[in-house]
């Protein structure tokens, strides 16, 4: 079973953010996978190394588009992604110098990154539709919005 699944309710309105954050969903559930599983080391390893370096590819990308509308909330928004970054490098550390592969972090990060995308990202939805990007945020919404299922 997934540790976190995605659902529109995570959407930012801005498609390739929702993409990344997708990735990031399914690369946090890998990495629970392989230690529920027991999978060795370099394989956990890894996958933790990936889940580091494209939360970093990730923000950069949010932070550049953040700061190409003057989002009046980037550096409060930088502060919360460097906390993360440091807990991720963290448990990489740990796991490197020998630690176990704790499965009670990836608890606190699924409750950390729900928190951020849902309460923090979701935030500047409304900041993008009027200062920057309204087509993407409006495009995102109404195919969301507008998606019915054939599935009876």
């Amino acid at each position: 079973m997934a540790l976190l699944q995605w659902n529109e309710k995570f959407s930012v309105g801005v498609r390739s953010i929702d993409e990344q954050h997708k990735v990031l969903i399914e690369t946090l559930n890998e990495l629970h996978h392989a230690i529920m599983k027991s999978e060795p080391r370099s394989s956990t390893r890894s996958l933790a190394a990936s889940l580091l370096a494209y939360t970093r590819n990730h923000y950069v990308a949010e932070e550049q588009m953040l700061a190409n509308t003057d989002y009046p909330e980037l550096k409060q928004h930088q502060a919360l992604h460097r906390e993360l970054l440091q807990m991720l490098q963290g448990y990489l550390a740990s796991f490197e110098r020998g630690g176990a592969a704790n499965v009670d972090f990836l608890y606190v990060l699924r409750a950390w990154l729900t928190n951020h995308i849902l309460n923090v990202d979701g935030g500047y939805r409304a900041w993008l539709a009027e200062h920057g990007l309204p087509s993407l945020v409006a495009a995102a919404h109404s195919h969301t919005a507008g998606h019915t299922s054939n599935v009876s």
